[in-house]
């Protein structure tokens, strides 16, 4: 099986939902994707839950031809892979979970779904300061909240700390716009978006999150990177989906990427 270092790469966000893929189950379990779906067509379950958590689409293979596959919600995915055994299967089953539950922390925060702080949360201090991500809850013997551990990023190293819930406020969307997303935009384009977007569809933007970080210098730790890119609404390019397969312009190969789409190159400032 396939290590589970990649794991974080096999779920997505799209229509406002958290899937993964009959194709990418495949990939991390070893199995062949026509195995994978004979599996999913032979499922015993409710019509309701298989239309709640199953949608059959279409994807191009290697040779560009269309070629079926499932989308799958965490519930899905859960019924489908119950009946896969062994020590190794069920490490990948944990992982996946937990990024399931990741990302949907990242959805729930995106929303303002955010009247506790929570894992995935941004806060900072009343008294001011940094912007912190929340990575930890620690509860008392009564089951309260009590400290949380952050993430914040200091000119280019991560930096981490535990403090007491009682000091932290949640942090504004505003604010979040305001700084790091603007930074964010602003070193893709002082770098030269053309070098980086992958995409061969003029209305279409796709970025590999990973090339960028390899390019630009003094980003923000991956997770903290992604809640905020979720959060991208013109003047700067609008996020769309996370993590699709785009047959890249730059490279000859087919790559993960974060799709946006562009806008007017005055609404950026550039005109």
């Amino acid at each position: 099986m396939n290590a589970i270092a990649h794991i974080d790469d096999v779920v997505f966000i799209q229509d406002q939902q958290v899937k993964t893929t009959s194709l990418k189950v495949a990939e991390v379990f070893a199995k062949q994707h026509k195995d994978v779906l004979r599996k999913l067509e032979s499922l015993e379950c409710s019509s309701d839950f298989n239309e709640r958590n199953f949608t059959l689409v279409e994807y191009k293979d290697a040779k560009g031809e269309n070629r079926p596959m499932y989308e799958m919600s965490k519930d899905g995915f859960i019924f489908l892979v119950m009946g896969f055994t062994g020590a190794a299967a069920a490490k990948i089953k944990e992982a996946y979970i937990n990024t399931f539950n990741q990302m949907a922390a990242m959805l729930y925060n995106l929303h303002g779904n955010n009247e506790c702080i929570h894992i995935g949360a941004v806060v900072q201090l009343k008294s001011g300061g940094p912007i912190y991500t929340v990575s930890q809850i620690h509860h008392d013997n009564n089951g309260f909240m009590q400290n949380a551990e952050v993430l914040w990023h200091n000119k280019g190293n991560l930096c981490r700390d535990v403090l007491p819930i009682a000091c932290l406020s949640l942090e504004t969307k505003n604010i979040i716009d305001s700084k790091m997303l603007n930074d964010f935009w602003a070193s893709v384009n002082s770098y030269g978006m053309h070098k980086l977007n992958h995409s061969r569809n003029p209305n279409i933007l796709a970025f590999n999150i990973s090339q960028i970080y390899q390019c630009i210098d003094g980003l923000p730790m991956k997770s903290q990177l992604f809640a905020i890119l979720m959060q991208s609404q013109s003047p700067h390019p609008v996020f769309m989906q996370h993590n699709k397969s785009i047959h890249s312009a730059l490279f000859a190969k087919t790559i993960k990427c974060w799709i946006f789409k562009p806008v007017p190159l005055r609404n950026l400032g550039l005109s």
